[in-house]
């Protein structure tokens, strides 16, 4: 037999029962699993068909591609070499689609055989090309480069028959064709090697017929092949992509109309607004108007008034200095009044002491004995609080007056304390501040050295003024407790504790002192003295 015979029937049977060359080229195209597969095959003139025949090419072998940009007749044209000789061209649209699309078909582009079958007449050799890329362009990908089970009508098929085009691997196909074959008749079937109506490339094909020799109805074949491998048809799923694009749209039109909906309302918003704005510069300028009439009313009656004023001014000089006396022996006595409860609460809780009286205290001395210290120190806070009122004392001055000249060595400011101090220089209630300070050097000092806890020791400073603690939104929240953690001393302290003046959102008017007893120095340690700090609820 001629070597032509035997390479026929050598072929044949690589085709028929997958043979070793087979499986290394289906374990060669595993090494490249993470690459696209593009599917190509080899374009002659069929009357070198028998050449090519005997060259001895089998599955599996390697191949390289080259594109020849100096090619006479296609510029695009890209070479198939085997074993370091020309086998043949690449087909001309897809030797476009690789030099434009694969630029390592410049320098040699590897590639691999992957189907070999011939013609009963042995007037044709095809041979089935496989082309790794790594890293496809959206245009191969959109092309039907892939390496994922594909599928979709030719539409270019007369109307005897329906042609499928398949991008899987073989043994997919064969599993397809099986899967077809049980219901309906396969006339043709193999390799596909032009592109389909839509320009996308498939390497196989299946042509069916049911049992009158008619093309069967497109919407079973999709039913049964997508029961199969759960893959709809190329078309379905731009049929899906157009649904639901139109579905996108028509919640775009909906969010279009409420968007211009909205817009419309804000245009009547902003004109009840300017007619409102309108109205209230005309009330703006009716009430400057009266205010300036009343103005001159006030100083016709200021003039009457005057004489009168003039004639009872001593009077009530002589009136406002018994009101201070009086003022001052009722703070004196609700000073003692408050000092007297405070003692009495904390000594209700503690268990009362050997040899003292049923009360667990010693009575307090008449308030008009001579030389009474706690009248003295209730006129000296007295006095001191009306001179820092009176002279608007600063923060800072206050922190200078009661750590440095009144009380050393009680206090101990942090730098974040006087830097804090300093911001709030506008603060207005210096008198407020002082006597806040004043009670934190002396008197909650003194009940902390005894061994008071927080709770009993701050009622010195009333209900309103004393804080043990910070909500929980607050102690929870980061940025809060960054703000009250303070260093000093090799030490990272969080300063819960805090006195309060005021509750307005103006700076002026509002200010926090946070501190901490340190039982090691027997000191309070001011960390902050100035504006609120940080509240998430605000």
């Amino acid at each position: 037999m001629s070597p032509t015979g035997n390479l026929f029937k050598r072929l044949q049977h690589l085709d028929e029962s997958g043979s070793a060359e087979r499986l290394a080229a289906r374990k060669k195209r595993q090494d490249k699993s993470n690459a696209e597969i593009l599917q190509t095959f080899l374009a002659y003139k069929l009357d070198h068909a028998s050449e090519k025949m005997q060259l001895g090419i089998g599955i599996g072998d390697p191949l390289t591609l080259l594109h020849e940009p100096s090619n006479e007749w296609d510029p695009n044209a890209v070479k198939v070499f085997w074993d370091d000789q020309c086998i043949g061209y690449i087909p001309k649209d897809m030797a476009a689609l690789i030099a434009a699309e694969v630029p390592e078909v410049a320098t040699g582009l590897d590639a691999v055989v992957t189907g070999l079958t011939t013609t009963s007449l042995r007037d044709a050799f095809r041979l089935q090309i496989s082309i790794p890329i790594a890293n496809a362009s959206r245009r191969l990908r959109g092309l039907g480069v892939t390496s994922s089970f594909a599928w979709d009508f030719d539409r270019t098929s007369g109307t005897d028959k329906l042609r499928l085009v398949i991008n899987c691997t073989e043994t997919a196909f064969r599993e397809l064709q099986q899967l077809l074959a049980a219901s309906y008749d396969v006339s043709k079937r193999g390799y596909s090697y032009y592109p389909t109506q839509d320009g996308r490339h498939y390497p196989w094909y299946l042509s069916i017929t049911d049992s009158n020799n008619k093309a069967p109805d497109s919407e079973k074949i999709e039913q049964l092949i997508r029961s199969l491998f759960g893959v709809p048809s190329e078309a379905t799923r731009i049929l899906e992509r157009q649904e639901k694009l139109k579905e996108l749209q028509a919640i775009e039109e909906d969010i279009n109309k409420r968007l211009d909906s909205s817009r419309a309302e804000e245009r009547r918003l902003r004109r009840e607004y300017e007619f409102n704005k309108a109205a209230w510069e005309r009330r703006a300028e009716k009430a400057q108007a009266q205010g300036e009439e009343a103005i001159e009313l006030a100083e016709d009656l200021e003039n009457e008034l005057k004489q009168e004023m003039d004639l009872k001014d001593q009077e009530l000089q002589l009136a406002l200095a018994e009101n201070r006396s009086l003022e001052d022996q009722l703070e004196q006595i609700t000073t003692e009044h408050d000092a007297m409860k405070l003692q009495l609460a904390y000594l209700e809780q503690v268990a009362p002491v050997s040899g003292q009286n049923d009360f667990g205290y010693t009575p307090w001395r008449n308030s008009n004995e001579e030389n009474n210290p706690e009248d003295l120190n209730s006129r000296l806070l007295s006095s001191l609080r009306f001179i820092a009122g009176k002279e608007r004392l600063k923060p800072r001055s206050c922190l200078e007056l009661v750590s440095e000249q009144l009380c050393p060595g009680t206090l101990l400011i942090l730098d974040s304390a006087w830097s804090s101090a300093d911001q709030a220089r506008g603060f207005e209630y210096g008198d407020q501040l002082f006597e806040l300070l004043w009670i934190l050097a002396t008197s909650f000092r003194t009940e902390k050295i005894a061994g008071t806890p927080d709770i009993i020791a701050g009622r010195v400073f009333g209900s309103v003024n004393y804080a043990p603690r910070e909500s929980q939104t607050i102690e929870r929240n980061p940025k809060s407790r960054r703000e009250r953690t303070f260093n000093y001393a090799n030490k990272t302290v969080e300063m819960w504790q805090h006195l309060k003046i005021g509750a307005k959102d103006s700076e002026n008017q509002t200010l926090r002192i946070h501190f901490c007893w340190d039982e090691q120095l027997n000191q309070i340690v001011i960390g902050h003295c100035g504006k609120h700090l940080f509240n998430p609820n605000h």
